[in-house]
């Protein structure tokens, strides 16, 4: 009998035939799966491939001086390595690389087209492509090239949606439980309200939908936080949503260089949301409910959001 374990690697492997077109950076370190919709799921953590080639991230170096930090292995003079003022994330997102495919060929079962999705493979020790180039790759010429390779993927996704979602995800180990949502929106701000939209990584949405209040795209009755609530029986708690409009005092992150660069809070016509997965909901990687949830609150924010302003047809908009 076939085990669990290898048949989800086969059903994976099928679903890579699947897509349209499935390209690879140096190494296969990198991997862009070309879509036909007008979503894109980017998986920046989840990797595990740790060569030997790339050193260890670790921390940067201080300039006490100036107060900037250097990310390079070996500390310019004036210059020690501290970990307090400098210090880098390596732990991987558990899980969340085969809960990206997994919600990609779920959005497939429902709509019939498949997402875009921009895999990096590398362990997160190795390289950060959610932050930015130096603290992501550490000067290592390799690392720096793999770097480039995700962004350009991104880029060429970008290129062949007009207008669109992308969702950066994640996964957390906060004690709330909750899944989080980042539009680039501070708790600070979030609990107070004092926040502009045009500063939002979904400003594009919000200027083409003049009719609608940022407030309910945010955390209203067509926010994304909204339609994962709703899914078993609001078996899932989100923030921003309209059961938590803001963090309050929990723990909560606002979306990080992704969803800053790619998304809509600068220029653009591409919205994008950082979607934070608790441990819970990443415990098993075939997510057999979480998943489906998950990609049918994406594809209901979408038809409801992005749907008419497509003259898409495939969800009866």
């Amino acid at each position: 009998m076939l085990s669990l374990d290898f048949m989800y690697l086969l059903a994976l492997a099928f679903s890579s035939i699947l897509c349209e077109d499935v390209s690879f950076g140096k190494n296969n370190y990198m991997e862009y799966r070309k879509g036909n919709f007008s979503i894109i799921l980017t998986a920046p953590h989840g990797g595990s491939v740790k060569p030997s080639a790339i050193p260890n991230r670790d921390s940067g170096c201080w300039d006490k001086k100036t107060s900037i930090c250097h990310f390079t292995h070996v500390c310019p003079a004036g210059t020690v390595k501290d970990a307090a003022s400098c210090g880098v994330s390596t732990v991987s997102d558990m899980n969340t690389l085969e809960i990206t495919l997994e919600i990609a060929a779920h959005i497939h079962r429902i709509t019939g087209h498949y997402p875009h999705v921009v895999i990096n493979h590398l362990h997160r020790s190795k390289l950060d492509p959610n932050r930015e180039k130096d603290e992501a790759a550490f000067g290592i010429p390799l690392a720096e090239q793999t770097w480039d390779e995700f962004m350009a993927f991104i880029e060429l996704a970008k290129s062949q949606v007009s207008e669109g979602l992308l969702l950066d995800i994640h996964g957390h180990t906060h004690e709330e439980n909750w899944t989080e949502l980042g539009y680039t929106i501070s708790k600070q701000q979030l609990n107070s309200v004092t926040f502009n939209p045009n500063d939002s990584s979904i400003a594009h949405l919000w200027r083409k939908l003049s009719t609608v209040s940022y407030n309910d795209l945010l955390r209203g009755n067509r926010s994304l936080g909204k339609f994962i609530e709703d899914q078993e029986n609001k078996a899932y708690i989100c923030v921003p949503s309209p059961t938590y409009p803001s963090p309050g005092k929990g723990n909560y992150f606002i979306g990080g260089y992704i969803t800053r660069t790619f998304g809509s809070k600068y220029s653009g016509t591409i919205d994008a949301i950082q979607i934070e997965l608790p441990k819970s909901m990443r415990n098993d990687k075939r997510c057999p409910k979480q998943c489906p949830a998950i990609a049918q609150a994406i594809i209901q924010f979408w038809q409801v959001n992005y749907c008419n302003q497509h003259n898409n047809k495939i969800l009866g908009c």
